[in-house]
């Protein structure tokens, strides 16, 4: 009779034990697996985006029509005797356009 209670006790200490020590290790586990996961995607992101920079780089290295289209699109120059044009819509001024007291009185 005290056999079959000693393997339970002993089985059941077992049990314990090993939930004790697996559980924690299976939880960090989960949360490193994830983290990787994040990382792995972020990556592949930042690889798009360097892939994606070193394109432009070659065109602005490269090609004159990019260039100037840059620089006329970024830095808004122009060609000696060109006539720039500014269409303005309704009147009101867009939030880009705007000065930043325009937008906290607008707020108000």
């Amino acid at each position: 009779m005290r056999r079959p209670f000693v393997v339970l006790w002993t089985s059941l200490a077992a049990v314990f034990l090993f939930s004790w020590i697996y559980l924690p290790v299976l939880s960090k586990y989960r949360d490193l697996k994830s983290q990787d996961e994040k990382i792995a995607q972020e990556i592949t992101g930042l690889e798009e985006k360097i892939k994606v920079l070193l394109e432009e780089r070659d065109l602005l290295k490269n090609d004159v029509t990019y260039l100037e289209k840059v620089i006329r699109d970024e830095l808004g120059l122009v060609r000696p005797g060109e006539t720039v044009y500014k269409f303005v819509s309704d009147g009101k001024p867009n939030r880009q356009d705007a000065p930043p007291e325009a937008e906290e009185t607008a707020r108000v």
